[in-house]
């Protein structure tokens, strides 16, 4: 459903995300995507000089607005990006990208979120230069950023951010660590997506998805957009025929008549391993 053909759609962001998100968009609905070039810093920097106020869904929201009202764009989207430890396996980095999209036209709004593993983040403060080297090798350094500063100092302006060349990582590690009170410099991996590969697949892969779902219409008003929302757990168990905390259905609904069904879970599983079981594997 090519339902967007000669259509724009502009989009809130300073790190080139719209290389990512165009081309499922363009090939899938017809819809072109434009730049708004707008200062999406002010949701929020990852270094922290600006603090995201509420949280990432909001954020994205408001990037997506702001960029419809200046470009003055009856459709938008924009795209939030968060790191740190997976909630399922701490011990795994993760990142959860969400995509935001506007139609004003048909009059509705709807996003999409991405949880993976697929990310190189991480972050950690030391003075070695052997412990650079090895830090360099885990974070995809040169090819992906680096961004580095004191790891304690007053000097809350000293970062330096896509450091992407050895000599410039050689500079900037001696200096960060010349004006650190203990003599270290923090070092991290820098996750703006213009500066990150892996983070650009991994917007590429939700925007396909997204557009993929933007291709699908209601099958009641048929707006784009229908799609899962929800899963119903309760998948029963083979031996004792008790439900179990496994899903058993999808919900899927429309974002704009709000039009829902369920219907059985896609791999066609109907009973579940007794070791899922809380009866029979307490």
């Amino acid at each position: 459903m090519r339902s967007y053909i000669d259509k724009t759609c502009v989009i809130a962001t300073m790190h080139e995300k719209e290389k990512a998100i165009s081309p499922a968009f363009l090939e899938l609905l017809g819809l072109k995507i434009i730049n708004a070039k707008l200062d999406t810093d002010q949701f929020g920097t990852f270094t922290g000089e600006v603090e995201r106020t509420g949280d990432a869904l909001s954020c994205v929201r408001q990037k997506c607005e702001l960029a419809m009202k200046e470009s003055k764009f009856t459709i938008g989207i924009a795209s939030e990006g968060s790191f740190g430890s997976h909630p399922f396996i701490p011990f795994l980095a993760c990142d959860h990208e969400i995509l935001y999209f506007i139609d004003q036209e048909r009059g509705f709004t709807i996003h999409q979120s991405l949880l993976s593993t697929k990310t190189n983040y991480c972050r950690e403060a030391f003075s070695d230069a052997v412990r650079l080297k090895t830090f360099c090798v885990g974070a995809l350094f040169p090819s992906h950023g680096l961004i580095l500063r004191p790891n304690k100092s007053d000097k809350k302006s000293l970062i330096i951010k896509g450091v992407q060349t050895y000599e410039m990582l050689e500079e900037a590690f001696l200096n960060c660590c010349r004006f650190s009170e203990d003599g270290k410099a923090l070092v991290e991996t820098d996750m703006r997506a213009h500066m990150n590969p892996t983070r650009m697949e991994v917007i590429k892969e939700l925007a396909d998805s997204f557009a993929k779902r933007l291709a699908t219409p209601c099958p009641v008003c048929y707006n784009p957009g229908w799609g899962v929302v929800d899963t119903q757990r309760g998948l029963e168990c083979e031996l004792c025929g008790s439900e179990t905390d496994r899903v058993k259905s999808e919900v899927l609904a429309c974002p704009r008549c709000l039009y829902r069904e369920s219907r059985p879970r896609p791999d066609g599983l109907t009973l579940v391993d007794p070791q899922y079981c809380g009866w029979c594997n307490p």
